[in-house]
Formats: C-alpha cells, sequence, structure tokens
C-alpha cells in the first residue's frame, strides 16, 4: 500500500504540478483558441501530445504540421494546471494518424486495426 501511495506521489511531481487531473483526465487540451487544423493533404497534418502523452494517461491530436513547433511552446501556458499520471494511456488515439479529413481539417483516424467508431468524436 505504501509504495502506491509512493507512485501516486511520484506521477504527480513529476508532472511539475500539485493540483489534481482535470475532470476530463490527463489528456484534456484546455485551448482557449480554434486549433490550427486546416489542411489540403494529409502530408499537411501531424499528431502531437495534449497535454498529457500517451505514455502519461493522455492522448494525441492532429494539427498542421507548420503549427507544431507554436503549439508546444504554448504547452506551459495550455497545460499548466494539468497533472498526468504515470500509465500508458488506452486513448485511441495512441495507436491512430492524422490525416486531412473531407472537411479541411487534420483529423486524429483509425490506425493499426481500429475501426473509426473506437475513435473519440472530433474536437
Amino acid at each position: 500500500m505504501i509504495w502506491l501511495r509512493a507512485t501516486a506521489l511520484l506521477a504527480v511531481l513529476g508532472c511539475g504540478s500539485s493540483k489534481p487531473a482535470p475532470a476530463g483526465g490527463g489528456g484534456a487540451v484546455p485551448i482557449t483558441g480554434e486549433l490550427p487544423d486546416s489542411c489540403a493533404a494529409s502530408e499537411d497534418c501531424e499528431l502531437v501530445e495534449a497535454c498529457c502523452g500517451c505514455s502519461a494517461g493522455g492522448k494525441q491530436i492532429a494539427i498542421r504540421k507548420d503549427a507544431v513547433a507554436g503549439f508546444e511552446a504554448a504547452r506551459p501556458q495550455r497545460c499548466g494546471d494539468s497533472a498526468c499520471v504515470a500509465v500508458m494511456s488506452t486513448d485511441p488515439s495512441c495507436s491512430a494518424e492524422a490525416v486531412c479529413g473531407q472537411s479541411g481539417r487534420c483529423e486524429v483516424a483509425p490506425h493499426m486495426g481500429q475501426t473509426e467508431s473506437a475513435l473519440p468524436p472530433a474536437q
């Protein structure tokens, strides 16, 4: 039981936040504006970690490749209140790929034998 408490404490401290994880989970993406996700082809898109990556209980989202550096640089402001957990995520986005959808937006698409119904709804 002591090791369980120690592991939980290390998970919270290791992510640099002592606040509890948001209700939506560590993968929640608190964004104050629109995602930079417009595209013309799938090559324009890339998967990036939301606030917490797949190895920290989170998920991935799809944005334009040319916006990745800015998105990553804004992570401290966007995710400062998020607490990640030391657990591998089972979110379908963690085994997916980025594609340019019919609406001209980067999307997370099924990969590795998943069906589209297994993916979370588009944001």
